[in-house]
């Protein structure tokens, strides 16, 4: 076998293991259900899978136990194991011919118009994907982010087979344990850098590009998952299968997956699943929806700084899910008390990392260029603007109010960091104006196609047959 099959080999053994691991994971939450999600197991499976990859190499690191490749594969394969046994009559060929066959009908049911609609855009974001595995895989290590503070602790932590401490420039400066590194954010959490650990590990060296195979993953298994939950919300097949190529051709969410080695695809893509799970739990109370959207954003909050800020967004909208009316006024009160501490409060207060401020800067123009003159995003943000306008009488009904409060709670975080802190800065020498929009599009893009469908029904009980009417996934 030659080095590059070699190669190809290790990077799939990377992907593959962790997202098999995730997959399991999301089945043994429906492995009572008559008709199991497989592609919404194949989506969410990835993140919780490599979010559960980096935990081993934690444990190990903390034990003391230096990165060896068996160990850590072992212990991966022994997590499978361990998730296949409560799965196993998902898994049985029985069971699988019958998904096959189930799902082979509701597609035959499809008209051929619809079929051909499907397979044209699917065809897209095949393209789409493999074109952006080809840049990971022949593109070095480029963005300014990913040489400063990401792909620094990965390539010290590859060298040491250990988490070696990062830590602030004056630390690093006085004498004292020689093994202390320092980049520009030691603070930052290790998730990212360890996904690229991972891989190198597979491969057993260093490698600036093909360590950045998680990006690719990611975006497959975003697609999976945003189609996969716009079918269970009532989008028929080809319906689902545009919005996911419109999500996945975004200009700027691709950038993202070309330029790898930077984290704010990973916070996009957890919080999206996250409030999309959240949701769908608000809409058929499922527990395995409820579990999928605190894993999401428990990953969210692993990865930035900022994924903290993104998770507590989802606070009023499970708020709302519970008591409408409860939910309502307090996403109202925190507008109160934003209103408040602009008012009232003191003129700067530090808040994880960012510098908040009771004077509003006005970065409007760079903002507005960004989202409606330049082609960073097509003609997403105008048509949130028509959109939103068309169903203004839908926002807050009962369907639909947990997305609302969601969604208000995301453009409101934006607006703070953009106008009210030292975010502001970065939005004006154009760092930061297209980072934060990225974090909030993918719960968008899909929040703005069920508005563009009449909106399912709220329900708090579901009988077997019901859940098995709206367990979709083609």
């Amino acid at each position: 076998m030659n080095a590059a099959m070699r190669d190809l080999a290790a990077v799939a053994f990377s992907l593959a293991l962790p997202w098999l691991a995730g997959a399991l994971a999301v089945l043994a939450l429906q492995r009572r259900a008559d008709d199991p999600k497989w592609l919404l197991s194949a989506g969410y499976g990835y993140l919780l899978g490599a979010f559960t990859a980096t935990l081993i190499l934690r444990a190990f690191s903390a034990a003391g136990l230096h990165w060896a490749l068996p160990a850590i594969a072992a212990t991966m394969l022994a997590l499978i194991i361990g998730l296949g046994w409560p799965t196993r009559t998902l898994l049985a060929p029985s069971s699988l011919r019958r998904s096959l066959a189930l799902a082979a009908r509701r597609f035959a049911a499809v008209p051929a118009s619809g079929r051909a609609l499907f397979w044209g855009c699917l065809a897209l974001v095949a393209v789409r994907v493999a074109s952006l595995a080809l840049e990971i895989a022949w593109r070095p290590l480029l963005p300014w982010d990913a040489w400063s503070q990401w792909g620094t602790k990965a390539r010290v932590w590859t060298e040491f087979g250990w988490i070696v401490p990062f830590v602030s420039q004056q630390e690093w400066l006085t004498p004292g344990d020689p093994m202390r590194f320092v980049d520009m954010h030691p603070g930052y959490p290790a998730t990212v850098p360890l996904l690229q650990v991972w891989t190198n590990l597979w491969l057993g060296r260093w490698d600036e590009s093909l360590m950045n195979a998680p990006w690719i993953a990611l975006l497959v298994s975003l697609a999976l998952a945003f189609h996969a939950q716009l079918r269970r919300a009532g989008a028929s097949t080809p319906r689902a299968m545009v919005f996911t190529y419109l999500l996945v051709s975004l200009p700027f969410l691709d950038i993202h997956v070309a330029l790898a080695g930077i984290a704010d695809i990973f916070i996009g893509a957890s919080y999206g699943m996250a409030a999309i799970a959240l949701w769908q739990w608000a809409r058929m109370r499922e527990r395995s929806d409820l579990v999928l959207a605190v894993s999401m954003a428990i990953v969210c909050a692993s990865i930035k700084v900022e994924g903290m800020l993104w998770a507590f967004t989802l606070l009023p909208a499970a708020v709302v899910t519970l008591h409408r009316r409860i939910g309502l006024a307090l996403v109202a009160a925190l507008a109160v008390a934003a209103l408040a501490y602009l008012a009232f409060g003191p003129a700067e207060l530090t808040l994880l990392g960012y510098v908040l401020r009771t004077s509003l800067t006005n970065v409007t123009l760079p903002l507005a260029q960004h989202l409606f003159v330049m082609d960073n995003w097509h003609l997403l943000w105008y048509a949130t603007l028509a959109i939103v306008a068309l169903r203004h009488r839908q926002l807050l009904r009962p369907a639909l109010a947990p997305m609302t409060t969601t969604m208000l709670g995301a453009f409101g975080l934006v607006f703070v960091v953009y106008f009210m802190s030292t975010g502001a800065g970065g939005v004006d020498d154009e760092s930061l104006v297209n980072r934060m929009p990225l974090h909030l599009t993918p719960a968008l893009v899909f929040y703005l196609a069920l508005l563009l469908q009449e909106a399912p029904p709220a329900r708090t009980t579901r009988s077997a047959s019901q859940l098995q009417a709206n367990a979709t996934d083609a």
